[in-house]
C-alpha cells in the first residue's frame, strides 16, 4: 500500500510539472500582441527591459558564466567588458549620452541622448512621437498628409515640409534645422528588404545625423519597436502605458475571434478607396491590414491565392480580376479612405461625399450579385484606424462590430477610440459627435 500510495505521489509531481512547463507556452499562444526582446545594446538577456538583471548578466559573461550576447555589448566597441556595465547603468539610470539599437533594416544605429530637435519623415512617425509624448521636439514633417489634417494636428500640421525617401527629400532644409536626429519613412518590413540603398543615400546627404528607422505600422511588431522608441526619446514610462492601452485591447479582441473557424469567418474585400474604380483592389494577405481583418473575425479573400511563399505575401495590395472576385463572392466589402481625401477623418463631419462614394460602389453593375452589395455590406473607413501608427485595435474594435455583432455587443469601439483620443492624441476631439470613421455608422 506504501509503494502503490509513492507511485501516486511520483505520477502527481510529474503531472503537475509538465503542466508547468507546458503553461508558458498556453500563455504565449494566447497573447500574440506582446513586447518581445528589445533590441537595445545594453539589453544582454534579451527580454523586454533593461534592468539591473543585465548588469550581472554581462558581469557573468565576462567570466564565462554566461553566452556573450550580441547586445552584452552596451556600448557597441565590439567586446564585453566593465565598460559595459557602466553604461546599462547609465541607461537604467536615464543618463547615457549615447544608445546603440537595431533598426528595420537589422543594422545597428547610435543616437546621440538627448534628442531634443528631430526631423520625422515617416508617414506614421509623428503620429507615434506625439504618442510617447514626445511631440516638443519635432521640427519637420514629410508633408503630406498633415497639413491638411490640423484637427487631428494642430501642432503638427504646421511644421516644415521637408518630404520624404519616396516624394524626394529637401536635404539642405533639413541639415538646416541641425536636428539631432533624423527618423525616416522605412516604417515597415516590406522596406527593409527594398529601401536598404535609399538609406545609404540618407547617411552621404544627411553626414554625422543618426537615423532612426523603425517600424511603425505593422501591429504586431509595434510594442516591441514602441519600447524600443521609448528608450530613444526617454520616453520609457510613456511607451509602457501605450503598450499596455494597445495590448490590452487587441488581446480582449483576439479572446473574442481566435477560435473561429475558417466557415465562420465572412469573406472580405478590404482594399483601398479610389474615385472611377480600384474596386478589385484588395490589401494582401500577411501586411498590416489584414492583420486588422484576421483581427476582427473575418477572413482576407485574397487568401485564397496568396499565401507565405507568393511574392505578393505583405505587400501592400493587388487588383483582383472582376470575375475571379464575383465568382468568390465577398460577404463584406470595405474600403479604406485615407486621410485628405476629404471623405473620412477626424476633419470631417459632412457626410454627403462618404455617401456618394459608397453609392458609387453598390451601382458597379459587375457587383450587383454579390453578397456583399445584395445586403447592403459595404462600408467605408477611415486609413487612420486600420493604417497603423498604433491605432490598430481601433479598426479592429469597429470591424469586429461590423462582422460579427453578437460577439462584439459588449465592446465599445467609440469608447475604445474616444480613450486613444483622450490619452494619446492631446487633442480635444469627441468622436461621438465629431468626424467620420466609418460609414454607414454603426448603430
Amino acid at each position: 500500500m506504501k509503494i502503490k500510495t509513492i507511485a501516486m505521489l511520483e505520477i502527481a509531481i510529474v503531472l503537475c510539472l509538465v503542466f508547468l512547463v507546458a503553461l508558458p507556452a498556453i500563455t504565449a499562444a494566447s497573447e500574440i500582441y506582446e513586447r518581445g526582446p528589445l533590441d537595445i545594446f545594453g539589453n544582454a538577456n534579451e527580454d523586454d527591459t533593461i534592468d539591473m538583471r543585465d548588469t550581472t548578466y554581462i558581469k557573468l559573461a565576462i567570466f564565462g558564466k554566461k553566452l556573450k550576447t550580441d547586445l552584452a555589448d552596451a556600448n557597441h566597441d565590439g567586446k564585453v567588458s566593465m565598460l559595459d556595465v557602466g553604461q546599462t547603468k547609465l541607461i537604467i539610470l536615464g543618463k547615457e549620452k549615447k544608445l546603440t539599437y537595431i533598426d528595420i533594416f537589422g543594422e545597428a544605429e547610435t543616437v546621440n541622448k538627448p534628442i531634443k530637435r528631430l526631423v520625422n519623415m515617416g508617414y506614421f512617425g509623428p503620429r507615434v512621437t506625439r504618442t510617447l509624448g514626445a511631440r516638443d521636439i519635432l521640427v519637420a514633417t514629410s508633408g503630406e498628409p498633415y497639413p491638411y489634417q490640423p484637427i487631428f494636428y494642430p501642432v503638427i500640421s504646421k511644421l516644415l515640409g521637408v518630404g520624404n525617401a519616396f516624394h524626394g527629400c529637401d536635404y539642405e532644409m533639413i541639415l538646416s534645422l541641425k536636428p539631432d536626429a533624423v527618423q525616416t519613412n522605412f516604417e515597415m518590413n516590406r522596406f527593409a528588404i527594398e529601401s536598404l540603398p535609399q538609406k545609404r543615400i540618407h547617411q552621404e546627404k544627411l553626414p554625422g545625423i543618426p537615423l532612426i528607422s523603425l517600424n511603425m505600422r505593422e501591429p504586431d511588431v509595434l510594442p516591441k519597436n514602441l519600447r524600443t522608441y521609448g528608450y530613444i526619446l526617454d520616453k520609457e514610462k510613456e511607451a509602457d502605458e501605450f503598450i499596455d492601452w494597445f495590448e490590452g485591447h487587441a488581446n480582449k479582441i483576439k479572446a473574442r475571434t481566435e477560435g473561429l473557424s475558417k466557415d465562420k469567418r465572412p469573406k472580405v474585400l478590404l482594399g483601398w478607396w479610389g474615385p472611377g474604380g480600384r474596386i478589385c483592389s484588395c490589401v494582401c494577405p500577411g501586411n498590416r491590414i489584414d492583420q486588422v481583418i484576421t483581427l476582427s473575425g473575418g477572413r482576407n479573400i485574397a487568401d485564397e491565392i496568396i499565401g507565405p511563399d507568393s511574392p505578393h505575401y505583405k505587400k501592400s495590395s493587388i487588383d483582383l480580376d472582376v470575375e475571379w472576385l464575383v465568382e468568390q463572392n465577398p460577404d463584406f466589402i470595405i474600403k479604406s479612405v485615407s486621410g485628405g481625401k476629404g471623405l473620412t477623418g477626424y476633419e470631417i463631419d459632412d457626410q454627403s461625399e462618404v455617401v456618394t462614394a459608397r453609392r458609387e460602389i453598390l451601382n458597379l453593375p459587375e457587383l450587383a450579385h454579390v453578397d456583399a452589395v445584395k445586403k447592403d455590406h459595404v462600408y467605408m473607413v477611415d486609413n487612420s484606424l486600420v493604417g497603423g501608427g498604433g491605432a490598430f485595435p481601433i479598426g479592429a474594435a469597429y470591424l469586429g462590430k461590423v462582422l460579427h455583432p453578437d460577439l462584439f455587443e459588449d465592446i465599445d469601439p467609440q469608447a475604445i477610440h474616444q480613450e486613444y483620443v483622450d490619452k494619446f492624441c492631446y487633442i480635444d476631439f469627441d468622436v461621438y459627435e465629431q468626424g467620420v470613421f466609418i460609414y454607414p455608422p454603426l448603430v
